[in-house]
């Protein structure tokens, strides 16, 4: 019987779904004794918040794993919650995980994994689903420029299209520093995310391996959002 729910938008790829069953195993042992955490998706994949919300508990926290507001968050999310209280449940709903500077450190994080060490001459790009004036990669670009990343080039947000799509970033990069390389703004794996990896090969970018999901720093920061 959770009493803390990672809500996510669900993928028939089902590489998804286990990021994030990684992800709300990470969460459940952090958590204090006695505290269950569960995950429900908003399409795509069961169990959705009408099948969980017979098994919660009185009270709990819902953390939607969504990167920035938009309209996910402001529809979506809210009827998901309410679909969960349906059973009788007092759910609290968190707010999404960005914009937030930990967002970053789980990007590092990744960098570090593959072996990518900061560098003045490496730029890193976080390529981010959406279009160049969604909320989504406005936020990124926001929580970048509020943020400090020493010892490392410049950090930007591409988009999957618009002004500032990948070959513009890249192209701009490029022209001031020696290596540029990517990381997927994304929570899970998918097909989005292969795509995103073959337009990096496309310009002789590497995107490094690896999801949000999989890392300790969204961990942590899933459970701040729940126990905030």
């Amino acid at each position: 019987m959770p009493d803390i729910v990672l809500i996510a938008r669900g993928s028939l790829d089902p590489r998804h779904a286990e990021d994030v069953d990684a992800l709300t195993d990470a969460v459940r042992d952090r958590v204090r004794a006695g505290r269950a955490v569960g995950a429900c998706y908003l399409d795509h994949l069961p169990p959705g918040p009408v099948e969980l919300a017979a098994d919660l508990t009185r009270r709990a926290v819902a953390v939607p794993l969504i990167l920035a507001p938009g309209r996910q968050a402001q529809a979506d999310v809210p009827s998901a919650v309410a679909a969960l209280s349906a059973g009788g449940s007092d759910v609290r709903l968190a707010p999404t995980l960005g914009p937030d500077e930990r967002l970053l450190d789980a990007c590092a994080e990744l960098l570090a994994a593959a072996g990518v060490q900061p560098d003045p001459e490496t730029a890193v790009v976080l390529f981010a689903p959406g279009a160049s004036g969604g909320m989504g990669v406005t936020g990124v670009a926001g929580t970048i420029e509020r943020a400090t990343q020493q010892e490392w080039g410049a950090w930007d947000v591409a988009a999957v299209q618009g002004e500032h799509s990948l070959e513009n970033v890249v192209g701009r990069l490029n022209r001031g520093f020696e290596r540029v390389v990517a990381v997927s703004f994304l929570i899970g794996a998918g097909v989005l995310r292969d795509q995103m990896a073959a337009r990096c090969e496309g310009l002789g970018v590497q995107m490094v391996p690896g999801t949000l999901a999989r890392t300790s720093a969204l961990a942590d920061l899933v459970v701040a959002r729940a126990t905030g």
